[in-house]
């Protein structure tokens, strides 16, 4: 059967990589991209390191491994544009506590994955996110934080970041008002940064565009392929230990197999861990899951409106905690202030970490957004934004003023002004993935989500609302109207959502019987398979995972490149010729 190669390697292959578009290959800047359409049915592929998905984790190895001698392979079930065929292929079925289920909002099958539709909001993890502890069953990373800290350094770089906390002398003129004087024994500041697209500084950043740039030779990109499983083989006496290959289909019932001898998983949260069950051919439990623990130890960020504002305070509020920019010697980065639990408080009253941060609904009439619909003429309704520009003069001249003479964010006419509370989450085994029985048009069972919220969480973020309400009456802010429920004490359903951050379904751990990879991110007994993302978080903090997703992959992507120089070394020396022995 044929192999997908480099172009000029197949000369049937190569004229058709001049076209660009489905159902052709296409190139990006010097990078092969294959369309799975363009392949034959029953094709076997051959790279070194396969690559499932195309998200932050999987396009950061990705690049961390371009121009290298290892024949990499990137496998994308979506295309370059979104499909809503392809994206019904991440459906689940809830059977816990509500979630977000239209598939675009939690997992983009699309060529850069979740970072196509993020908000791009970073934070980093606190030092006690990775310790164990007494009252957090299961806590404890394998991984000290000062080991991670020089990747987290270089994730800054790749996600467009600045400073990791906002510094400087222009940081007091930034914000429009001082931070309040907190008590530091109950809750301290926190601050997220906003990732931007370093070619394109108003934009998100967008993996998939950003890695267009990139012209190594040693990348393949294969498009619109799903995995539907996962082979392994014998490694020594025992059976499915060995990474052997992958099989790859599409909607319209093309099949191929991909061989690697190396494989890393980087499909999300929920999907790393259906692809393993799924894959149970060889291990009727599924790969890498000899202690049933993949699926188990599903966590998120349970949020919610627990705090409000009056619309007449919302100003001020804004003033303190709204967004604000800061220069650095990479460029100009946006920053937001928030509120979380201080880790004296955590500690003493066994609190989970949690925060909250400033939300803003604008008012459909708001004439900054007006001004910019009608601007890019994308306004449904031309008359009605002219009319909201017209009619607010003053806000659009202030909103002119904020952005190019003071060099903040512009402030919008609002509907609503309120806190949004996030929390971490125990880790639960009994909060986990399973394999329905509904199936998906590749013939996969569909994920059941049966995801917990405990009274932990619920506590926590009661208690975070409450110490947040009495600190800015005692400092003079304005105070916050707080939710019916975290008075009563009575948590209704569907007070939380999730924050589509799933995590800890393939967590991480030194020994096989508390983790399904090791602290090295690679499947317990399973030789060559990797897994990348917040799937492998052991615990997940408050903060927003896409950084500690990044500065992870970049630890693996090292991992890979000196195991890859190891293995070519061992080749080498297998072919030299034995000590004392005449050959010729």
């Amino acid at each position: 059967m044929p192999i997908m190669g480099y172009p000029g390697e197949n000369d049937t292959a190569a004229p058709a990589r001049a076209h660009s578009g489905r159902g052709a290959a296409a190139w990006m800047l010097g990078m092969p991209i294959e369309e799975f359409s363009c392949v034959e049915n029953g094709t076997e592929i051959a790279a070194d390191l396969c690559i499932v998905g195309s998200g932050p984790a999987g396009l950061t190895i990705a690049r961390e491994l371009a121009g290298t001698g290892i024949d990499v392979l990137v496998v994308e079930s979506g295309g370059l544009e979104p499909d809503p065929g392809i994206d019904a292929l991440s459906r689940i079925v809830s059977v816990g506590a509500p979630r977000i289920l239209e598939p675009t909002h939690v997992r983009n099958r699309i060529f850069g994955g979740s970072s196509h539709g993020w908000s791009g909001r970073c934070a980093s993890f606190d030092d006690l996110d990775f310790a164990a502890r007494p009252f957090v069953p299961l806590s404890g990373w394998p991984v000290a934080p000062a080991a991670l800290a020089p990747y987290v350094a270089r994730a800054t770089r790749h996600l467009g970041l600045g400073p990791d906390r906002p510094e400087g002398r222009g940081l007091a003129a930034a914000r429009l008002r001082p931070r309040p004087p907190l008590d530091p024994a109950l809750l301290r500041h926190v601050a997220w940064q906003f990732s931007r697209d370093p070619v394109e500084p108003q934009a998100f950043m967008r993996f998939g565009r950003r890695f267009r740039a990139c012209t190594a030779a040693n990348i393949r990109i294969l498009l619109h392929a799903s995995v539907t499983h996962l082979t392994t083989g014998p490694c020594g006496a025992a059976a499915g230990t060995l990474i052997e290959s992958l099989d790859v289909a599409n909607l319209e019932g093309r099949r191929a197999v991909i061989r690697a001898p190396t494989v890393v998983l980087c499909a999300g949260g929920i999907e790393n861990a259906r692809l393993l069950l799924c894959s149970n051919r060889v291990c009727p439990a599924g790969v890498g899951n000899v202690h049933d623990l993949v699926g188990r130890t599903l966590m998120d960020h349970p949020r919610g409106s627990l705090l409000h504002f009056r619309l007449a305070d919302a100003a001020a509020i804004r003033a303190i905690y709204g967004p604000y920019k800061l220069d650095s010697e990479q460029g100009r980065h946006v920053f937001a202030d928030g509120v979380a639990l201080s880790p004296a408080i955590r500690a003493r009253r066994q609190l989970l970490n949690c925060a909250a941060w400033l939300h803003e609904v604008r008012a459909p009439d708001d004439p900054i957004d007006a001004a910019r619909r009608l601007i890019s003429r994308a306004s449904e309704a031309p008359g009605r934004d002219a009319w909201a520009v017209a009619s607010q003069p003053l806000r659009v001249l202030s909103g002119l003023h904020e952005s190019l003479v003071r060099r903040r964010s512009v402030t919008h006419k609002l509907e609503r002004s309120h806190f949004l509370c996030a929390v971490e989450q125990r880790p639960d085994p009994d909060s986990r993935i399973r394999l329905g029985a509904r199936r998906d048009r590749l013939g996969l069972p569909v994920a059941e989500i049966d995801w917990r919220i405990g009274e932990q969480e619920i506590a926590s973020l009661t208690m975070l609302a409450r110490l947040i309400e009495a600190e800015f009456t005692r400092t003079g802010l304005p105070r916050p109207i707080v939710a019916d429920w975290v008075d009563s004490g009575r948590y209704p359903a569907g007070a939380l959502m999730d924050a589509a951050h799933p995590s800890g379904t393939t967590r991480m751990a030194a020994d096989p019987r508390h983790g399904v990879v090791d602290e090295n991110c690679q499947v317990h007994g399973v030789e060559g398979l990797f897994i990348a993302g917040s799937s492998v978080f052991p615990t997940a903090g408050h903060a927003n995972p896409t950084l500690m997703i990044v500065a992870l992959a970049l630890r693996l992507a090292d991992r890979l490149k000196a195991r890859a120089a190891g293995q070519e070394s061992g080749r080498r020396r297998s072919a030299e010729p034995a000590a004392g022995i005449l050959v010729g």
